[in-house]
């Protein structure tokens, strides 16, 4: 089970992110964590102004649930769970000790990402993201999915085969040059 934090605005079109992420690292069972980033209010006024509402209470909207529990209902063995998550604080101290707590695997920004502030104390969190030593999923390319080999191949092809993908009965392993690590897949055995 991965926990892959995923940055939104609240909008319907952040929420292909999940969508691409979800293609990206088929197999995987996966929690998601959608993310934005306010800054800390330095008045008592701040906090208490408005009615005391907190800000994302009027930017979530029925219309972005409803997206968010219709990818869960379109991908019920990937998705185990979406959950929104909010911090208040714009440093990296503040943002790694919010990794370790909420156990992140892997950070979605691609390329990309134009950072939309749907509050004026929204932070964006892209330089957040890049120091917090947590893998980041930039690019969106599916898992590269094994072929057999016929019989009539050169043995220096399947070497090559061999080196590249370690393949068990219940395992798969792919290569992906676009990342610096491998994706470890592992296939349903349900």
């Amino acid at each position: 089970m991965r926990n892959v934090l995923i940055p939104t605005d609240y909008s319907l079109a952040s929420l292909e992110l999940v969508e691409k992420t979800v293609q990206s690292l088929q197999h995987q069972n996966l929690n998601i964590i959608l993310f934005h980033a306010f800054e800390i209010p330095f008045h008592a006024s701040d906090i208490v102004g408005n009615n005391g509402k907190l800000p994302y209470r009027d930017i979530v909207t029925d219309a972005f649930r409803n997206g968010c529990k219709r990818l869960k209902e379109q991908h019920p063995k990937a998705i185990q769970s979406i959950l929104l998550r909010h911090l208040y604080g714009n440093t990296s101290a503040v943002f790694h000790n919010f990794c370790d707590a909420n156990e992140i695997d892997l950070i979605v920004i691609p390329d990309h990402f134009v950072f939309n502030p749907v509050h004026p104390q929204s932070v964006n969190p892209a330089p957040l993201f890049k120091k917090a030593g947590v893998p980041l999923l930039k690019t969106f390319a599916p898992a590269k999915k094994l072929q057999a080999v016929p019989a009539s191949t050169s043995p220096e092809r399947n070497a090559v085969i061999e080196n590249e993908y370690n393949v068990t009965e219940t395992e798969v392993y792919a290569i992906k040059k676009q990342y610096s690590a491998a994706v470890h897949l592992r296939e349903d055995t349900q």
